[in-house]
């Protein structure tokens, strides 16, 4: 990582958590636009709704093993390897 990606990078983690999230979304649709994405615009409106039902703590957070292991019980499959 260069000096100048260093010192904005710290210059960033300085920033409020809400911060920090929008300069991450302005900065990834310099990368990635939305128009030009894979996701549909309903796929971003989703994606809108879900992370402000997190941020509201509307929400309760399963870690992604734990998830997957649910399915897999619900569902009679054998657990990964």
């Amino acid at each position: 990582m260069t000096a100048t990606i260093q010192n904005l990078f710290a210059a960033a983690m300085t920033l409020d958590a809400d911060s920090r999230r929008d300069l991450s979304e302005q900065l990834w649709d310099t990368v990635q636009p939305q128009d030009e994405s894979v996701f549909s615009e309903a796929t971003w409106q989703e994606i809108g709704r879900r992370v402000a039902a997190s941020d509201a703590g509307q929400v309760e957070h399963v870690a992604g093993d734990v998830a997957l292991a649910q399915v897999r019980a619900e569902h009679g499959l054998a657990a990964a390897e």
